[in-house]
């Protein structure tokens, strides 16, 4: 009698979340996101999501998937998923809703089922229970997963908000009774394991956001996290105190308002939320946009009002802009010169580095040493977050935990087995992420990223020719996106070694081509630190 645990992803990196829990006649999922691209390195790519096709031959009878909320973090690669197999699915209302948005416009038609708070789902041999927690989004929830090897708790993520603004608050007497009953196995959210203390409320924020927006003398714009719905609903209170008419930028930001407003979670606003077109009509100090684009996403609105590319929209001097987000690591550069664009035109740009304006939805030290009180686990495992988080977090929890509390460290695709007498770990190769093109939403092959890379830092080399031995006239080389100091030394010495191959051999075309490639890429060290792409053109037909 033994449970098996195996995070897939989200356990040595920020993304992809996705573990499964196995028992001998039952194997579930939890949660399955996407991640964006840590950088630039591969032109291209919009995020990256669980090889499907992988996991499903390692795992060929996953029975259900449980998903703890509605971040694409948790939720994003379920449109590369679902094709492969129609999993039956179980989350609360509001995941619901966004995850049957993403497949409006597909044949496929998700089995989801809505969850209720403390009330156990079966599965096989598996009972599974979701409990509320504070997140910066509604309805996220832990799971208390009972195997027949043991108690598992699996925290998803979440903060000690006292004031969420909502009717969903973290449920510390629920976790209280668990921990009574018994918890054998805590895995815990690390992405705020480094930091000592609690993580603020939006409520303290608000005062801040206030201040601002009062002593605006023209359109305020609020850049936030378009999931963030209970941020949302505080600004609609405070844009009314403040005798502004609301108006939404951006798809996704729609999207989450209107699985908000479905689920009942945002109430009737009568007149407060305008369309954008009325916008337009009303004085410039009676309007709060709240728009997408916190990190900067040249895609995201606020990027695009910055180029002039939003429907006719363009700030102005007299605009505020209010960035209620942390740049990720890696973004910071990014938005620095989009907030350095802003403030050339004469904006002014709020920032957390100003002025308290934005709150994060993951828990601080304090918090997460206060679910350990509630539920003191025989074994915790950090979770969530780069190698770095995990390895402070384990540290930190090393010098909490008492003598008989079991505590390990692990990485996506190591074994965690669930047993009588305790746990085990083994070692397994974790499943590749598989890199997405989200322009069409299909993955990219190796063959075609190193294309794009190569084409990306040292151009392209393309050669047409005839096959025509004794004659390099109908040879043509053209170089785009490289730059050399000999140029014409390079063409003629590439020319002379086709003329050459054309004389002395007489294979078939791909031999031909093979060959020619070879010559372009020897020809080019002399005069070309690069690695430009090469393709050859040969009696018309692409090589």
């Amino acid at each position: 009698m033994k449970t098996r645990f195996v995070p897939i992803g989200g356990v040595g990196e920020f993304g992809a979340n996705c573990a499964v829990i196995q028992t001998e006649t039952t194997t579930i999922l939890v949660d399955y996101g996407l991640m964006f691209p840590p950088d630039a390195r591969k032109p291209g790519v919009d995020y990256y999501v669980v090889d499907a096709a992988a996991l499903l031959r390692e795992f060929p009878t996953i029975d259900a998937l449980f998903l703890t909320h509605g971040h694409e973090d948790h939720i994003g690669g379920l449109p590369h998923l679902l094709p492969h197999r129609n999993i039956p699915m179980y989350t609360l209302p509001y995941t619901a809703r966004l995850i049957k948005q993403k497949f409006l416009e597909s044949p496929l038609r998700p089995l989801i089922h809505e969850a209720e708070l403390n009330k156990p789902i079966t599965c096989g041999d598996i009972k599974v229970s979701f409990i509320g927690v504070t997140h910066s989004i509604q309805h996220a929830c832990s799971l208390v997963i009972e195997t027949p090897a043991g108690r598992i708790l699996h925290s998803g993520d979440f903060k000690l908000d006292p004031l969420p603004e909502d009717n969903h608050p973290f449920q510390s007497e629920e976790f209280q009774t668990w921990g009574d009953l018994g918890i054998d196995l805590l895995f815990m959210d690390s992405t705020n394991a480094t930091k000592a203390g609690f993580c603020p409320s939006d409520y303290s924020l608000v005062e801040n956001w206030e201040q601002v927006i009062s002593r605006a003398k023209g359109r305020v714009f609020f850049t936030t996290f378009s999931s963030h719905m209970p941020r949302v609903k505080r600004l609609l209170e405070l844009a009314g105190r403040q005798n502004r008419k609301v108006v939404f930028l951006g798809r996704s930001l729609k999207r989450h308002f209107s699985a908000a407003t479905d689920t009942g979670y945002l109430g009737a606003q009568g007149n407060r939320i305008v369309s954008f077109d009325e916008s337009l009509k009303l004085p410039h100090n009676q309007l709060l946009y709240i728009t997408t684009g916190s990190q900067g996403e040249p895609r995201s609105a606020t990027a695009r009002i910055l180029r002039k590319d939003y429907h006719g929209l363009s700030f102005t001097s007299s605009d505020t802009i209010i960035f209620a987000s942390k740049p990720i690591p890696g973004n910071e550069r990014q938005m620095a010169l989009l907030t350095s664009d802003m403030e050339r035109q004469g904006m002014e740009v709020v920032t957390d580095r100003d002025l308290p304006v934005h709150a994060s939805g993951h828990a601080y030290r304090e918090e997460l040493a206060y679910l350990l009180m509630l539920t003191r686990p025989k074994a915790v495992i950090p979770i969530h977050g780069e190698f770095h988080h995990l390895l402070k977090h384990y540290r930190w929890l090393k010098e909490l935990l008492t003598p008989d509390q079991d505590l390990f460290l692990i990485e996506d695709g190591d074994q965690v087995f669930l047993e009588p007498q305790g746990l085990r770990l083994e070692d397994r190769k974790p499943i590749e992420l598989l890199p997405i093109d989200g322009n069409q939403e299909l993955p990219l092959d190796t063959s075609t990223l190193r294309d794009r890379k190569d084409m990306m830092y040292s151009g392209l080399l393309l050669i047409s020719l005839w096959d025509q031995p004794e004659s390099s006239a109908s040879t043509d080389i053209k170089m785009h996106g490289m730059v050399m100091a000999d140029e014409q030394g390079f063409l003629s010495r590439l020319r002379a070694e086709i003329t050459r191959i054309q004389r002395t051999q007489s294979e078939p075309p791909t031999q031909l081509v093979r060959q020619i490639r070879q010559a372009a890429k020897s020809t080019l060290r002399g005069f070309f630190n690069g690695k430009p792409l090469v393709k050859c053109i040969v009696n018309g037909q692409i090589y």
